[in-house]
């Protein structure tokens, strides 16, 4: 998080150095409804402080409160699932202490993130005259505020179900609606008062880089503290392994896709697919509405018209789009595989494994259904771009896609067979595949923008890869790229074949 931040902030000195000229060339994307979708209202993003809380932090507070709540419920609902909670409750301990101790560990966890991300600011941003320490502090705030409020949210759902998944679906669902409230808000005229209505409004009040909003942080603050202490009596009146909303202990027999052990996977994956495929339609289509921009901004500046023409900027563009989409179809592979994880940890396997169906064809049906999902969020990602471009009257190369959409294989498959192995070969550390491709992906980012010698950005797939459509695709980096994620998922086919079952 604190990469991603000051490489934007770098990026913004970079290409808006004069400060007498930003309000003006900032113009087209002030106004833009697209880009307001989807990164909130621009309070003053000629402020390199405004900048990098509308282009960074905005994105990243979501991305912090995702992450809340995927840590929240795994600590407390989670923990409950595998049995470990009525373990840990056996213990002379009240359940409170036990709750308190999951909600003080991600809080640390949230500050510490925040922390290091206004360090990192200041440390870049101060020297260089683009923000001061206070400023620094803000976006801070503006960072670990979400994470706060959502591991409220997390707390209160993961009392009113009984399964982590559950939990997480109703959190993640509450953050979707806050941010569908929050779109007109930002994007429509004389409704900014629904701002105040959604949690993410209240972070967006918070506007640096001017003083911090009291209501605004009165409310975020004091929700938090609220849900927490409705969380508590809540854990106080169930029994544990149970939510406060009964389940039903029957229902008519649904057979649908329980013919095979990667079906029932699909199954059990296809909420969290849907909102996969919403959020990626949803997100790819406003960056396809948002090349009538480029366009525009092309034609306010000749000068950029003559030196790289619109079709090379609309290439860039939907590369740097691309960029995006390999990030996330990568991190769908490693859900995909950790939830295959999660059937071994729980003793589900086990059970699969006694009726006839083999390790190798188990665990070759979860490889080929991630693999298979993730090139389909790849091409979902192109039709939504160009959709996009076409609702705002503006035309994308289909080819061009495509090409950007197929470039996505090799990534693919690399990540498929990297995280196949982990699981195979130690599969309690398969989740921290996760960290493994988000440091991959910064690197590129970071190390492109620090001028880092070649050999040392190509360690990152991604950036082995070539930029398509604005470059050329080239053979031997994607061949490399999947033949050793071939091998790597040769080998987990044949190490899980030797390997115990663990559980726990």
């Amino acid at each position: 998080m604190a990469v991603f931040a000051t490489v934007q902030l770098q990026a913004y000195q970079s290409v808006f150095p004069n400060a007498a000229t930003r309000a003006a060339a900032l113009a087209p994307l002030v106004d833009n409804g697209a880009l307001r979708a989807l990164y909130g209202y621009p309070y003053d993003i000629a402020d390199p402080t405004g900048w990098v809380a509308w282009r960074s932090m905005t994105s990243i507070g979501i991305i912090m409160a995702v992450w809340a709540v995927i840590i929240t419920t795994g600590a407390l609902r989670g923990e409950e699932d595998a049995g470990r909670g009525e373990l840990a409750l056996a213990a002379p301990q009240p359940r409170n202490r036990w709750f308190a101790a999951a909600l003080t560990a991600t809080t640390l966890e949230t500050l510490t993130i925040g922390v290091v991300a206004m360090v990192s600011l200041a440390v870049v941003g101060v020297p260089q005259h683009l923000l001061a320490v206070s400023n620094s502090l803000e976006l801070g705030l503006q960072l670990m505020l979400p994470a706060l409020l959502f591991t409220a949210v997390a707390a209160v759902t993961s009392q009113l179900v009984n399964t982590v998944r559950a939990a997480r679906l109703i959190a993640i669902g509450i953050l979707v609606t806050a941010f569908i409230i929050r779109v007109p808000a930002d994007t429509g005229n004389g409704v900014g008062w629904l701002r105040w209505v959604t949690p993410l409004g209240w972070i967006e009040e918070l506007a640096p880089p001017a003083t911090p909003s009291v209501p605004a942080l009165a409310l975020s603050l004091g929700a938090t503290v609220l849900l927490v202490l409705a969380a508590l009596p809540m854990l106080a009146a169930r029994d544990v392994g149970l939510g406060i909303l009964s389940a039903r202990d029957s229902r008519p027999p649904r057979r649908l896709l329980l013919g095979t052990s990667w079906q029932a996977a699909l199954r059990d994956e296809a909420p969290q697919l849907a909102i996969w495929a919403l959020a990626v339609a949803f997100y790819m289509g406003l960056l396809g509405a948002l090349i009538k921009t480029v366009f525009e901004l092309m034609q306010r500046t000749p000068m950029l018209g003559r030196m790289f023409g619109e079709r090379f900027a609309v290439d860039g563009f939907v590369a740097a789009a691309f960029s995006m989409t390999q990030l996330i179809v990568a991190l769908l592979v490693v859900t995909l595989l950790v939830a295959a994880r999660g059937e071994e940890s729980t003793g589900r396997l086990e059970l699969v494994l006694a009726m006839p169906c083999s390790r190798t064809g188990w665990l070759g049906g979860r490889i080929l259904l991630a693999a298979t999902v993730a090139l389909a969020a790849a091409t979902l990602a192109a039709v939504s771009i160009w959709v996009g471009a076409a609702i705002t009257g503006e035309r994308v190369r289909v080819n061009g896609l495509a090409a950007a959409a197929a470039n996505t294989i090799p990534l693919i498959v690399i990540t498929t067979g990297f995280t196949a192995a982990i699981l195979a070969l130690w599969p309690r550390a398969v989740a921290f595949t996760y960290g493994v491709v988000a440091a991959m992906y910064l690197w590129d980012a970071l190390g492109t923008a620090l001028k880092a010698p070649e050999w040392s950005l190509k360690i990152s797939p991604f950036h082995a890869v070539p930029r398509v459509p604005l470059q050329q695709f080239t053979i031997t980096p994607a061949a490399v790229l999947t033949l050793s994620g071939l091998a790597l998922i040769t080998l987990s086919l044949w190490a899980f074949r030797r390997r115990d079952l663990v559980t726990g």
